[in-house]
């Protein structure tokens, strides 16, 4: 698995880190998430894995993972889609957030 984009509180890039490492040490790195709505403004969400290690069988986002290093934001984003989803949408830069849990 590649490793992840740690970055600073203005979002540059400071180095990467394993993805499990970064998790557990509550690392800041770069992360994405998708939210497809349809026509009627309904929201498409999915059931997470009960085998994942963060938020298992949770109810969340249409999708959501981290762009590789070299990689987009936008090709992070339309990976996922695909490989969680198996969707192909126009994907459209909202917003920016910073969170720590």
């Amino acid at each position: 698995m590649p490793d992840l984009i740690l970055v600073n509180a203005q979002d540059q890039a400071i180095g990467k880190m394993e993805k499990l490492a970064t998790h557990q040490q509550g690392k800041l790195h770069r992360a994405i998430s998708i939210f497809i709505f349809n026509s009627k403004g309904q929201f498409l969400i999915q059931q997470r894995d009960s085998s994942k290690y963060h938020c298992p069988g949770l109810w969340s986002n249409t999708a959501c993972s981290h762009p590789y290093p070299g990689e987009t934001t936008t090709q992070a984003a339309n990976r996922r889609l695909k490989e969680e989803m198996g969707l192909k949408a126009q994907l459209e830069f909202k917003f920016k957030f910073h969170y720590q849990t």
